[in-house]
């Protein structure tokens, strides 16, 4: 095994194919919740809806733990492509949690009236918060990440209790 320290160009390029992958395999996904006649737009029976939410809150609020955990700065830091490679996970870890946000307030809208508008135009406001976050220039995207994870934590554990409660 060779002890050299890949290139910048080769890392960007894996990252590049990264992101790629998860591209694909997103749409590849879509798709086939569309054959199998599942339409996030349409309106769900309560109990799918119920899951949808729950499927979503778990990794929202585990992705958001990360990151809180990810705001102290690590001894790779100092090491440019360690950072660089951070930064690219942290990423797409926030356009995830911006895609979980978009599924709870997907399901939301099929439930409402039985939980509130609030929540219902909280995960639409954590969605946007996430997605633009996601594409923010880097002095932004640092300075709001720990708000936004904040945030998609905050709705997970709200959306949680309340189709708890009212379901």
């Amino acid at each position: 095994m060779s002890d050299a320290t890949p290139s910048p160009a080769a890392v960007l390029e894996s990252l590049t194919l990264l992101a790629t992958l998860s591209t694909a395999s997103d749409v590849r996904n879509a798709v086939a919740e569309r054959r199998a006649g599942q339409d996030p737009s349409a309106q769900e029976p309560v109990a799918r809806a119920q899951t949808r939410i729950r499927d979503a809150c778990t990794p929202l609020t585990n992705t958001a733990l990360y990151l809180l955990r990810s705001a102290v700065p690590a001894a790779s830091d100092d090491v440019p492509m360690a950072a660089v490679v951070r930064h690219f996970d942290e990423r797409m870890l926030v356009y995830r949690m911006g895609q979980w946000a978009h599924d709870i307030h997907q399901a939301l809208l099929s439930l409402y009236p039985r939980v509130s508008e609030a929540l219902v135009e909280e995960a639409r406001a954590v969605s946007n918060l996430a997605d633009a976050l996601a594409e923010a220039p880097a002095d932004v995207f640092v300075d709001e990440l720990h708000t936004v994870a904040q945030q998609a934590l905050s709705l997970s554990a709200w959306a949680s209790r309340e189709i708890d409660d009212v379901l």
